[in-house]
């Protein structure tokens, strides 16, 4: 039973991952919901984040990037910017996580986070020094993020399982 739920999930999963990357290249945006824990404190699962595709290739470090990988979502800040064998891959991580993801390649790549919505708050994707800390803290510390999580404010949407998928 459990492989059949995985393999169900995985599949949704794909499929809504090619989905959003239509989405992405027919209109140039997207907004969907967060569901991680991997960028607290920048981004809390219930966020909504607005992502534009045509800028996507310009990423830097500091911006968070929104790529596809093994039929997934994922969307995690720049931290490198390299060149391999004339092509340009991003190294991205999770504000939370310490370590690194695999290079993103332009193919992965679907867009770049331009809006986080909590609430009826609108914010900028940028990193504060107070939020850099707090993600140092979080990427060592996997008792410091369920603490977090659980001071959230009770309006916030997310499931016990964001915790298990920090990455």
């Amino acid at each position: 039973m459990t492989r059949e739920v995985t393999a169900c999930s995985t599949a949704r999963e794909t499929l809504g991952c090619e989905l959003a990357a239509e989405v992405l290249r027919s209109s140039g945006r997207l907004r969907l919901r967060a569901t991680g824990a991997s960028m607290l404190p920048a981004v809390w699962p219930g966020d909504i984040l607005s992502v534009r595709s045509h800028d996507a290739a310009e990423a830097l470090p500091g911006d968070i990037v929104l790529f596809g990988r093994e039929g997934r979502l994922v969307a995690h800040r720049v931290v490198e910017r390299t060149l391999c064998q004339d092509r340009i891959q991003w190294v991205t991580r999770g504000d939370s996580v310490g370590s690194n993801d695999a290079p993103v390649s332009s193919h992965q790549l679907l867009g770049r986070v331009t809006a986080i919505e909590r609430g009826r708050r609108r914010l900028t994707p940028h990193q504060s020094l107070a939020s850099r800390l707090a993600s140092w803290i979080l990427s060592r510390s996997d008792l410091a993020t369920r603490l977090l999580l659980r001071l959230q404010p009770e309006t916030r949407v997310f499931s016990h399982s964001a915790l298990k998928g920090r990455g």
